[in-house]
């Protein structure tokens, strides 16, 4: 038997067919359709039902979701839940039967797309939402309410029945004696007796339809990685509302416009997309990429970074939908024989971080740079060329990345047909192009992160707190958390650990893992070895892809990856490891970055983008961990007043 789906107009639901099509019912039927929850119905339904047929239900629905009977403990955890459900809201109902009685109550919803990630209980009362997490402790961990936090918060996020409705969360714990209930961080966390008070609390006047809810589509916003795999697989991204709210899809249509336009009038176009990190450039690059490969067969997106391109080939299966830069630098511009690219359309990633001249004589004994090598590559493309740039702020971290846009424009003029060329850019980048042909288009600057989901003002901390703008910092950490986004500052690495392994206990698709600086030299004792031998050995493309079991997972918290194998890319919780290279000293950053063997025009700025890198991977999320050592102290210190939290182990 699957789990009961709770439905009340036949008539009007497009899955109910045939004899069903009879119009409203005179009460409330079950009709199994096997759906993605354990138990739904209006509260008098519950209160009427014996726990052994609820619970009967449940283990339906688990087994459908697992393919096997739940354990004794969940079993035991079920008994509580419908206890104190059962007890609190028969309550409510006594206390106000004209309203309560009106509510709904959802077991075991499990939310689309998550792996089997579901809140123990929601209830619709009136017109808020309530999410109860139950534990059976009598204390609660600082990740048992994040736990919560991000259950409200994704439903709040990526449900269309919650888009303007109030969601609340309850933290139930059972397990305790006492029943003082307390608020953290807007969580209340309330022993079983306090259960109807927070109901009523959070209920408004109105009504939430079930079967509406129910039936509500649920879209997350994926990891690149993820995304990457449904738009090889030709599926709609998810999260639509988001993704159109940042712009995405004018910036796509935009790109395809100026390339049909270079196309049919035999042009050559280069072409720059700015955006914040997280704000979808990499998407618009590799669904331009796409949708030209479908249509047409002449694109290509090509990376720099090579552990971007190493993880989306792994997850793809495939070496052909994206591409190494310098790979395709030495096989189509490099020697007496190379050849000529099938591709007009040649996408590239983090083009501010094009490699200068020196570097690449540096490297590879060629006196040009990237851009000019790019240029070079587009103008022996036959008839016309689209070269589209993809532009990242602050993230330049390694040697002779250094000159950023100028380096396009001198690539260009310099060029034999530079009268040939089409420049177009948002207007930030107009005077980066002077005395070239340039139009500018509002559509090409993407401002909206999509990557920290709602802290859209985590890079805003992050570069005040970089910048050392210590109570500026603290101003904005405060709209991070109250959206929903914790930063953690803690001393042990065993309870970072613990935190990430509880908080995603049970969410196999969460992705977890360390971070730390590769100018960082006093890890290594504290069992995080962000060597240059141990980072250069491991796999990038396990470490993100590789099953949350695997030693060769992140989420093993074995293995760090540092700014260059992170970049990019991203996690819902990254711990960043922070090391000596960083320090405050007085009322300052003190920067120790280590020697690289080419001459770095600026190195403190690749250090300090080094950790802009770390601390902006998170979706979920962020902790840093401090050594316990005390040059560090101050470092603490200042983190704090920068308006981190320090992570407890209970509350």
């Amino acid at each position: 038997m699957s789990a009961w789906r709770v439905c009340l107009e036949f008539a009007t639901h497009p899955r109910v067919m045939g004899p069903l099509r009879r119009g409203r019912l005179l009460s409330w039927q079950y009709l199994k359709m096997g759906e993605h929850w354990g138990w739904a119905s209006p509260v008098g339904d519950f209160l009427s039902t014996p726990l052994e047929k609820w619970r009967s239900e449940l283990t339906d629905h688990h087994h459908r979701l697992f393919g096997f009977g739940p354990s004794d403990s969940q079993i035991r955890a079920w008994n509580d839940e419908y206890a104190v459900m059962a007890e609190s809201l028969k309550a409510c109902v006594t206390t106000e039967p004209d309203s309560a009685a009106a509510w709904s109550v959802i077991f075991e919803y499990e939310l689309p797309m998550e792996g089997g990630r579901r809140p123990d209980v929601v209830v619709l009362t009136g017109t808020s939402v309530v999410v109860l997490e139950f534990k059976s402790v009598g204390v609660a961990l600082q990740s048992d309410i994040d736990q919560t936090i991000g259950y409200v918060r994704d439903l709040e996020d990526y449900h269309s029945e919650c888009a303007g409705v109030a969601c609340t969360g309850l933290l139930v714990l059972v397990g305790g004696s006492a029943d003082n209930a307390q608020l953290r961080d807007g969580i209340a966390v309330v022993g079983r007796h306090s259960v109807p008070r927070y109901l009523f609390e959070a209920f408004t006047e109105g009504f939430i339809n079930l079967e509406s809810w129910l039936w509500g589509t649920y879209r997350p916003l994926p990891t690149l990685v993820e995304a990457a795999r449904k738009i090889f697989r030709d599926e709609d991204l998810p999260h639509v509302r988001t993704a159109i709210a940042a712009g995405i899809p004018e910036t796509v249509e935009k790109l395809g416009m100026l390339i049909d336009e270079s196309s049919s009038n035999s042009l050559r176009m280069m072409a720059f997309v700015t955006g914040v990190p997280g704000a979808g450039k990499t998407l618009v690059g590799l669904r331009l990429v796409y949708e030209r490969t479908q249509s047409q067969g002449n694109a290509t997106f090509l990376s720099g970074n090579g552990p971007l391109v190493q993880v989306l080939q792994d997850a793809l299966s495939s070496r052909v939908f994206v591409r190494d830069l310098h790979a395709f630098i030495r096989t189509y511009a490099l020697g007496t024989r190379a050849r000529i690219p099938d591709e007009h359309v040649v996408v590239f990633d983090e083009a501010q971080r094009a490699w200068d001249k020196s570097y690449m004589y540096s490297k590879k004994g060629v006196n040009r740079s990237e851009p000019e090598l790019l240029v070079q590559i587009g103008e022996k493309i036959p008839d016309w060329s689209a070269l589209v740039g993809l532009v990242g702020e602050g993230q330049e971290i390694h040697s002779g990345e250094e000159g950023g846009m100028s380096q396009w424009r001198k690539a260009v003029a310099d060029s034999t047909t530079s009268e040939n060329w089409i420049v177009h850019c948002p207007p930030k980048l107009k005077d980066d192009f002077h005395d070239l042909n340039v139009v500018t288009h509002e559509e090409l600057d993407l401002n909206i992160t999509l990557r920290s989901r709602r802290a859209n003002d985590l890079h805003r901390w992050v570069r005040l707190l970089l910048e050392g703008s210590i109570s500026l910092a603290n101003q904005a950490a405060t709209k991070v958390v109250d959206a929903k986004y914790p930063i953690y500052v803690t001393r042990s690495i065993d309870l970072a650990r613990g935190y990430a392994r509880h908080r995603f206990k049970g969410e196999p698709n969460k992705r977890f893992g360390l971070l730390a600086s590769s100018h960082a030299k006093n890890l290594t004792p504290h069992g995080i070895d962000n060597s240059y031998l141990a980072t250069s050995r491991m796999s990038i493309a396990k470490w993100f892809n590789a099953a949350p079991e695997s030693t060769l997972s992140s989420n093993a918290l074995i293995q760090p990856i540092t700014e260059f194998g992170c970049q990019g890319l991203e996690l819902d919780l990254p711990i960043v490891c922070w090391g000596q290279d960083m320090t405050w000293r007085n009322d300052s950053w003190r920067l120790s970055p280590i020697k690289r063997t080419y001459v770095q025009d600026d190195p403190k700025k690749l250090l300090r983008n080094a950790y802009r890198v770390l601390l902006t991977r998170g979706r979920d999320g962020l902790v840093i961990f401090l050594p316990p050592e005390k040059d560090l102290d101050s470092t603490e210190v200042a983190l704090l007043a920068a308006g981190a939290s320090q992570l407890t182990e209970t509350i």
